[in-house]
């Protein structure tokens, strides 16, 4: 008869468990055939032979669930349309690099909410067949769009009912785990932000194809009129939660604005009392030149900040100050259990593997880091439909941690210090400071 295989215990000196609101000391994870088959004092576990990773110095906690991404885009400061020139083996070469980032960083789960043609699938099976290493992926494949609408270069497009319907039918047939619909304008050139881009009617019919197939919806929404549309459709889930208006009747202007951002009282309150969840996209683009200006600000005094440097970083501190703001009005609207902070890495210059750049500007919104990085974890792991299996680290639960060296509860940005990631109980990203007995 076989003997079984030692238990591998992951010890910890502080544990954040994705479900209690203060860590827990001295405890160790027991992980058994790569699910988490208990949680125990560490006294309890010395008679047990196992295989040990002592991190009694540091702090763990579930593995991050990144909930809006884009892995095919490079985050590297470049418009959709300077992205798109390059072929389909490029874009999923591109997957393969950021899916790597995204693990190392402590993302064992991620959502990508969109990428052209079958990109994406092609780079799950590879996964899946342990031709790579990555985060565990739900794939949307193609983003449904109008004629024209933001991601249109991904080969989505559908107009009316019936084209979105078959869309649908042909996503959940190449493997699609979610279905995502663009209810609004975004950084795609020609479109508007400040406008929705499928009516009430639409998304419903959306909503009801998806749920048939048992797959859950989201929606792109950076427009007021494109929330309340997606609440009326009653979706599972929107992304940005952005509430903008078109600046102007007239759109095709060569300058100027096309939206502006004001914030409505009536549809976030729908929203909140919907029982949908908000996956919020905080930093966005931009984020990088603010925080480079706010450091070099800090280190040589405004003074030596040139006029443009100076004008950048005070527009960079409105766009965070009214993100943070939107936060704490979803929070007065108790909608705290339901807000995901993802970072929608990918676009423009936002980059992968920076999930506590979200986190920063929660907090800064009124989120405690414990709250934040519930978003991240169990939050974000039941929007997406799969709390059962990740987002906390429970007994039942897939062996997915994140081990960091400085305590992310006295400030977020520690999750930058990445000692290990495991997934499925195996480790699968570490540094030095790790202890194996």
């Amino acid at each position: 008869m076989a003997r079984a295989a030692r238990p591998t215990f992951i010890r910890a000196g502080q544990l954040i468990d994705g479900v209690a609101v203060e860590p827990r000391t001295n405890v160790v994870l027991r992980i058994e055939d790569g699910k988490i088959a208990s949680v125990e004092p560490w006294r309890d576990a010395l008679s047990v032979e196992a295989a040990v990773h002592d991190y009694s110095e540091h702090t763990v906690l579930p593995g991050l669930v990144d909930a809006h991404c884009h892995l095919t885009l490079l985050g590297a400061g470049l418009t959709y349309e300077q992205e798109i020139g390059v072929d389909d083996e490029f874009m999923a070469v591109a997957a393969v690099h950021n899916a790597g980032v995204m693990l190392r960083s402590g993302v064992t789960t991620l959502r990508d909410n969109g990428a052209r043609h079958g990109i994406m699938f092609a780079v799950r099976e590879a996964m899946n067949h342990g031709l790579l290493l990555g985060p565990r992926m739900l794939i949307a494949g193609r983003p449904i769009t109008p004629t024209g609408g933001h991601f249109h270069w991904c080969g989505g497009a559908a107009d009316g009912v019936e084209e979105i319907r078959r869309q649908i039918r042909r996503l959940v047939q190449e493997g699609a785990d979610h279905i995502k619909i663009m209810a609004s304008g975004g950084g795609t050139a020609g479109t508007n932000p400040g406008l929705p881009s499928y009516d009430v009617a639409e998304l419903r019919s959306a909503v009801d194809a998806a749920h048939h197939y048992g797959r859950l919806t989201t929606a792109h929404c950076r427009a007021t009129r494109s929330i309340a549309n997606a609440v009326e459709a009653r979706l599972d889930c929107i992304e940005h939660a952005e509430f903008n208006e078109p600046a102007d009747l007239i759109q095709h202007v060569a300058e100027g604005p096309t939206h502006r951002a004001r914030w409505d009282g009536d549809v976030a309150r729908r929203l909140a009392d919907s029982g949908m969840f908000a996956s919020l996209t905080l930093p966005g683009s931009g984020y990088v030149a603010y925080r480079e200006l706010l450091e070099r600000q800090s280190l040589i005094g405004s003074d030596a900040l040139s006029a443009d440097q100076q004008g950048a970083l005070d527009r960079g501190g409105a766009v965070m100050d009214s993100r943070a703001d939107n936060v704490r009005r979803f929070l007065d609207l108790g909608m705290l259990p339901r807000l995901v902070v993802s970072s929608d890495a990918g676009p423009f210059d936002i980059e992968f593997g920076k999930l506590y750049q979200g986190l920063e500007v929660a907090v800064a919104g009124g989120m405690s880091p414990m709250q934040a990085l519930q978003a991240c974890t169990r939050v974000a792991a039941e929007a997406c439909g799969v709390r059962d299996h990740v987002g906390t680290l429970e007994a039942g639960k897939q062996g997915d941690v994140l081990v960091v060296r400085s305590n992310p509860l006295d400030d977020v940005r520690n999750l930058r210090t990445v000692v290990a990631v495991f997934k499925a109980g195996r480790i699968v990203h570490q540094t030095a400071e790790r202890t194996t007995i």
